[in-house]
């Protein structure tokens, strides 16, 4: 998942939308516990692509049920989040640092994960999904899970007349994305403390795509208005990302949700030279594996072409 930070620290290359409420996630955590599938971006690969190395896990001995008495995993938290930005929660290594509220509304702070109830090692959260070969947070802020939001936003693909696109008699959704070096990404930004379905983090990306450029300036009640009255939103996940930036302590989830501009009428382009592209969805896209699997989702919702 391409990913930037709330704060001034850019940790990937922006994107994320959402709904939900600690009841839902918790019964959403039991129900997907008996069908758990193993994470694979983050285990016998070099953390974030480029990071350190973890240590080799066989594929069989990822369930924490499983014994792996040789399990040495490699400690890592990136310099950043040891400095102790506003972000990021301190390291638990004193006796003195107060106990983060685990599997709860923490203060503003939201560590209830759409896994259900996590078990805690040592002190600090361990993944639900098993081992990852590293231990610490990496780049991560929060122990446990680090919320973000996911916003698919798509549009009818139109020719220069306005004329909505049709193949085999279906419709061709555009969705906005950014082209890393890995191949395309959707959105995703992490929510800020206080903003449990990542409202402002929406607010941000939406704004600057308002085809009135006039309307950009509107307060934020009119802002969504605009987009209520002029879209649809639908959430299309809710649950653990498979991320090569987790951890055995650390790990990301999201909420992602389509919003859909069905006349064409409120959403334009970004200023040239921006990172946001928009690229009609096909099979062919190369979509980071799990982005691919929402958007999939996203065109058999709208019965568009793929």
């Amino acid at each position: 998942m391409v990913l930037r930070g709330t704060s001034n620290m850019n940790i990937g290359n922006m994107l994320c939308g959402l709904n939900c409420s600690t009841t839902a996630a918790s019964e959403e955590g039991k129900r997907r516990k008996k069908t758990q599938p193993r994470h694979e971006q983050c285990v016998n690969v070099r953390y974030d692509g480029a990071g350190p190395e973890r240590s080799y896990v066989p594929r069989h001995k990822i369930p924490w049920n499983t014994s792996f008495p040789m399990y040495i995993p490699k400690q890592y938290t990136h310099y950043d989040v040891l400095r102790q930005p506003k972000w990021a929660d301190p390291p638990m290594d004193s006796h003195k640092t107060k106990q983060p509220e685990y599997n709860l509304l923490d203060g503003p702070i939201d560590r209830t994960s759409f896994e259900g109830h996590y078990e805690l090692e040592e002190g600090v959260p361990r993944n639900p999904r098993g081992r990852t070969g590293m231990i610490g947070r990496g780049i991560l802020g929060r122990w446990g899970p680090n919320h973000t939001a996911t916003p698919i936003i798509t549009r009818w693909a139109r020719d220069e007349e306005g004329i909505a696109q049709r193949i085999n008699g279906k419709g061709v959704l555009e969705v906005l994305g950014v082209q890393t070096s890995l191949g395309w990404a959707l959105p995703c930004e992490l929510i800020v403390p206080g903003d449990r379905i990542g409202l402002s983090t929406r607010r941000v990306l939406l704004r600057n795509l308002l085809k009135d450029i006039t309307e950009r300036s509107v307060a934020n009640q009119r802002l969504l208005t605009l987009i209520q009255e002029n879209c649809s939103e639908t959430t299309m996940y809710e649950g653990y990302v498979d991320d090569a930036k987790n951890t055995d302590n650390a790990w990301l989830e999201t909420i992602a949700t389509n919003f859909h501009d069905p006349s064409g009428a409120l959403f334009g382009q970004f200023p040239s030279g921006a990172e946001y592209r928009w690229v009609a969805a096909n099979y062919e896209l190369n979509f980071f594996c799990q982005h691919k699997n929402w958007l999939v989702r996203v065109v058999e919702y709208h019965r568009a072409h793929w």
